[in-house]
């Protein structure tokens, strides 16, 4: 399927942020390691959130699923997977969870997934999980899937991570120290705190396992997991697409619900960085039309997923814009420093690539084209929203309905907001 987009002079009206995918995942991941019945009301509900699920049954949990309440029924310790192989899909986040949940079976087990994350090396997620106990090995040279996880002896006691730890996979690393024969003692370092450490221990807590920070000392004290019952809090960063085409089209938007989802302040100040100002009401922010965005270095370390969208900023900017510290960005769907690259400059965009970012040199005329969409529903989305300034079509191939991995009412809700896209077969 491609994603045909044209030029559209602007976008008007309001809408809500999507739950959060994550918090979504690892309350899924939590409810099968707790016996008995938990439930999540408003999930976030796309093929990322409904592939775990799937591969929580093939572990021993049940689900019953609708679009506004799952159920999920889990097995505490006692996992019963239905077989040996687990299947990630295209989800890295899944991948992570689903290697630390295996530790807990009796068996082998393999754990495989879609080229989008079986291609990227994960040294980090192997040497956290191997400190902690767990017997897992990479049948490639490069750290990459396929995993084969062997039955574990989770010790705990006192654990330091690599500098280098992404903080993508803390969630799974604390996944399993309920779980250990004593008490994990975890030293923190500034590059492994984030909104994923964060939010995991939320959930642990929830879920009534003890953790407590002391001293940059996170403890954890082992138990078991009660069943929760949650409602995934908004993500306000699944409104950077639509924010995005705001900004470059000049737009008034109004982002609603802002009460109820979290990092607005983090969002605010990310876009601070290109002098994008904000007004911030009670319940909702306001994107005003007509502002300029400023070519400025920005950095991207606690968000290096954003970058395809930034680099799209970039090209509306009068001179230099440098993405810095957003090196992790090439470990994703796809390598997104690279492809972002490639794609703009075939719209007509002035940019380059560095180890950890891009250099743009703005402002450029965007002319459209025939795009790869990386089968990665973050580079689709990002070439989907640089459409809308381009003077001609733009095409978008290589799986453009990616995006309904993480944005499934993309095309619907710009269209409600008066822009000119939509799929073709």
């Amino acid at each position: 399927m491609k994603l045909i987009v044209e030029h559209t002079d602007e976008i008007s009206g309001s809408i809500a942020p999507a739950p959060s995918k994550f918090y979504t995942q690892y309350s899924t991941a939590i409810a099968l390691l707790a016996e008995g019945k938990s439930v999540l009301e408003s999930p976030l509900v796309v093929d990322d959130t409904r592939d775990l699920a799937k591969a929580v049954e093939t572990l021993g949990g049940t689900t019953k699923r609708g679009k506004k309440k799952w159920s999920i029924w889990g097995n505490g310790r006692s996992l019963q997977p239905s077989g040996q192989v687990v299947n990630a899909k295209k989800s890295i986040m899944s991948l992570s969870l689903l290697a630390s949940i295996s530790a807990l079976t009796s068996r082998i087990m393999v754990i495989t997934g879609k080229k989008q994350v079986r291609n990227p090396s994960v040294p980090s997620l192997i040497s956290s999980l191997q400190k902690l106990g767990v017997d897992i090995h990479s049948a490639n040279d490069d750290d990459s899937m396929p995993f084969v996880i062997f039955q574990s002896d989770l010790k705990g006691g006192e654990i330091s991570l690599d500098e280098d730890m992404n903080p993508f996979f803390m969630p799974a690393f604390l996944l399993l120290t309920p779980f250990t024969e004593e008490e994990t003692l975890l030293d923190l370092n500034s590059k492994i705190k984030s909104r994923f450490l964060d939010e995991s221990l939320e959930l642990l807590n929830k879920s009534g396992i003890e953790t407590s920070i002391e001293e940059e000392k996170l403890e954890i004290t082992p138990g078991e997991l009660n069943p929760i019952n949650v409602t995934p809090p908004l993500d306000i960063f699944s409104m950077v697409p639509f924010v995005t085409a705001a900004i470059i089209t000049d737009s008034d938007l109004e982002i609603s619900k802002t009460g109820d989802a979290r990092n607005v302040q983090e969002f605010l100040e990310l876009l601070s960085q290109i002098d994008i100002e904000i007004e911030k009401e009670e319940s909702s922010i306001i994107i005003s039309g007509s502002q300029e965005v400023k070519a400025a270095e920005v950095d991207l370390k606690d968000f290096p997923e954003l970058l395809p969208y930034f680099a799209v900023l970039g090209c509306f900017a009068d001179g230099e814009t440098e993405i810095v510290n957003a090196e992790r960005a090439r470990q994703m769907k796809s390598d997104r420093i690279e492809a972002i690259v490639n794609e703009l400059n075939k719209l007509g965009a002035n940019i380059s690539e560095k180890e950890d970012g891009v250099i743009i040199e703005g402002p450029s005329e965007l002319k459209g084209g025939k795009l790869d969409g990386y089968d990665d529903f973050t580079m689709v989305a990002a070439l989907g929203v640089a459409g809308f300034k381009a003077e001609e079509k733009t095409i978008i191939k290589n799986r453009a309905e990616a995006l309904r991995q993480s944005h499934p009412h993309f095309v619907t809700d710009f269209k409600d907001l008066g822009g000119n896209i939509g799929y073709e077969t």
